[in-house]
This record gives structure tokens, C-alpha cells and sequence, in this order.
């Protein structure tokens, strides 16, 4: 998948965060940009780009997510 593409993705999905009414429709957003930080992490990982560090607190948000997912 492009890079700019999951950008865009993760950034709306933290703004569905931000615009939840409830909390578990918060967590399952956040859920959600977690998997697709880590994928992003993975893809700069992948290239040796410097950048990929700045994505590692995602990869244990994606961790959680599939939790998060499956109960929501």
C-alpha cells in the first residue's frame, strides 16, 4: 500500500478519535490507527528509514488493538 495512503488513513482515524461520543467508539478508532501505525512502521522498517522509530509507540497500539477490536 502507498505510504501517503496510510498516512491519511491513520491521521483520519485519529480524528474520528478525537470526535467520538463514546469510549468504546474512541478505543475501537484508535484501535484501528494503531494497526495502521504499525503497518506504517513496518514499511518504513522495510526501507531503513530513520523515520520508522518515530512510528514504534503505534506498534504496541496495534498490539492491543485486535483485543480492542473483537469486544467492540
Amino acid at each position: 500500500m502507498d505510504l501517503n495512503q496510510l498516512y491519511s488513513e491513520h491521521q483520519i482515524l485519529l480524528i474520528h478519535a478525537a470526535d467520538a461520543i463514546s469510549e468504546p467508539a474512541r478505543r475501537k478508532h484508535l484501535a484501528a490507527a494503531g494497526i495502521i501505525g504499525g503497518q506504517i512502521f513496518d514499511v518504513l522498517s522495510s526501507k531503513n528509514a530513520g523515520a520508522s522509530v518515530g512510528w514504534l509507540p503505534w506498534m504496541d497500539q496495534s498490539l492491543l488493538a485486535a483485543d480492542l477490536v473483537g469486544s467492540a
